[in-house]
């Protein structure tokens, strides 16, 4: 299916439903549908041609969403960027993958002009408000039909390509086609649970797979309406869900915990919650202990992919009790393998590489044919995730492969630790890393949140860690700290952490 075909048909069903609520802005299905050709028909006009890049530089809104299928109408791709990114981040990227058309936040406009004399295949820059207005956005498209375009568009064209990491190296584009990202949005709508009659909250940011090519696409192919979040706030978060009486949710696990212990959290005023799916990065055991403690009402629903991939795995909340610390069972769809370095399956309880394959994988990452050639073997997607599973499927990861230390000469995975750690009562968070050790070669240091409430000291920690695992794996030191810092996605900044450690700084 092609991806601009999830919104026409969703606005055919049911066109005069409310589509999507921003602030005091409110846009039914065929006013949406409609702006979207309308946007498709600009890019045309202005000469952009199928295969052609087109970037947006954006907050949630509701002229990204028109962005998104617009472009898919128009046959060209999308490259999403993070408005976050400073200019010279962003203007790499600009000059990475030559987009001719830039879609742009006000907010953000001063990076853009700061590096404007290094975008030279841009040839048109459209600003959308940040007061809540479509700015130059609505008078861009206004003149133009709101009918299809015509353009002959294949599923298997590419429509989007989302930037992955960042973390540990440059930034690889992923390029995605309509039928990945449809069969990701039908992945998600199963897993997640989100039908038609629910009012869903958009909390993660769109230029993340997860917010808008993920979860608010499988909101708009099952024509649920969708309550859209600019930036991440709790206490509007609270607000809008009590006055919208938003029932199914996505997001990343800092959100949860931002939600649960903000001084405006009710519980009374979240009764339509019911459903909260979390991604981004592996939400740790003690919040959603915290989660199910504070909303009682509500199903917490875990779930694992990349922006490769879309959604690959997903922990039932009916599971979840059972299998702690596991990232749950392959999805919909789903072809999952556990290998060793060939290919080859391993058996239950073995570490091996988690692979994938389907038709939600990504084409190729943007002009970068090594990374490509290591991400994929003989049709199987690598995703650099070390894990084990067990008799009946469930997947724990236990770290990345490039994360494995060597201490002492066995193989010892940050994660393993991590997850021990966290089932502790007194620990919300841990994560772990390898620094140098002149005895070992290599040993852990973790650094742990603690719960308000309860306290536990290094030797306590590290005694209830040696019940359940080998002496070798403990860390050397643990830290005790306020916060871990991340990414917008939710995932550890571990090299941050990494460096100040061996700066002898404590962060945060």
């Amino acid at each position: 299916m092609r991806l601009g075909d999830i919104l026409r048909l969703a606005a055919q069903r049911d066109p005069h439903k409310t589509a999507m609520i921003a602030g005091a802005r409110q846009i039914d299905f065929a006013d949406y549908d409609a702006a979207a050709n309308r946007f498709a028909h600009l890019l045309l006009h202005t000469g952009i041609a199928k295969g052609d890049r087109v970037a947006t530089i954006l907050f949630n809104s509701p002229e990204y969403c028109i962005t998104h299928f617009g472009n898919a109408r128009a046959g060209s791709v999308l490259v999403h960027i993070s408005p976050m990114y400073a200019g010279p981040e962003i203007a790499r990227i600009i000059e990475l993958t030559r987009p001719r058309m830039l879609v742009i936040d006000a907010a953000i406009a001063n990076k853009i002009d700061a590096v404007i004399d290094r975008l030279t295949s841009v040839e048109r820059v459209i600003v959308v408000g940040e007061d809540g207005s479509g700015g130059d956005f609505d008078t861009a498209i206004a003149e133009f039909p709101t009918t299809d375009t015509g353009i002959e568009i294949e599923p298997t064209d590419p429509v989007a390509m989302t930037f992955t990491g960042g973390t540990t190296g440059k930034p690889k584009g992923a390029v995605v086609s309509h039928n990945a990202r449809f069969v990701s949005a039908w992945t998600t709508a199963l897993e997640h649970r989100v039908t038609g009659d629910d009012v869903t909250g958009i909390l993660t940011p769109m230029f993340h797979a997860v917010g808008l090519m993920i979860w608010y696409q499988a909101t708009i192919l099952v024509g649920s309406t969708a309550v859209i979040f600019r930036k991440w706030d709790a206490e509007a978060f609270i607000d809008q869900a009590e006055r919208h009486r938003i029932s199914s949710v996505f997001m990343v696990p800092v959100q949860a915990r931002d939600l649960i212990r903000s001084p405006a959290f009710d519980a009374a005023r979240l009764s339509a919650l019911k459903n909260i799916g979390a991604g981004g990065a592996l939400t740790p055991e003690g919040l959603i202990s915290e989660c199910r403690e504070a909303l009682p009402h509500c199903d917490y629903t875990d779930h694992y992919g990349q922006s490769e991939t879309g959604i690959l795995t997903t922990l039932k909340p009916w599971e979840s009790e059972a299998h702690r610390g596991s990232i749950g069972r392959a999805a919909t769809g789903v072809d999952l393998r556990i290998a060793d370095e060939d290919g080859n399956p391993v058996p239950p309880g073995t570490i091996g590489e988690l692979i994938s394959r389907g038709p939600f994988m990504m084409e190729e990452y943007f002009e970068n044919k090594a990374e490509t050639d290591a991400y994929f073997r003989d049709g199987w997607g690598w995703t650099g995730d070390l894990a084990v599973a067990d008799e009946d499927g469930f997947i724990t990861l236990v770290g990345r492969s490039k994360e494995m230390i060597v201490s002492g000469g066995i193989n010892v995975y940050p994660r393993e630790i991590e997850v021990t750690l966290e089932k502790h009562p007194a620990v919300i968070e841990c994560t772990a890393f390898g620094v140098q050790d002149d005895r070992w070669g290599e040993s852990l240091v973790a650094y742990i949140v603690r719960r308000d409430g309860l306290s536990a000291d290094a030797d306590t920690l590290l005694d209830f860690c040696a019940e359940q695992l080998a002496r070798y794996k403990l860390p050397r030191e643990i830290v005790f700290v306020a916060d871990i810092p991340k990414t917008p996605s939710g995932k550890v900044q571990k090299l941050i952490l990494r460096d100040a450690y061996l700066d002898g700084r404590i962060l945060p």
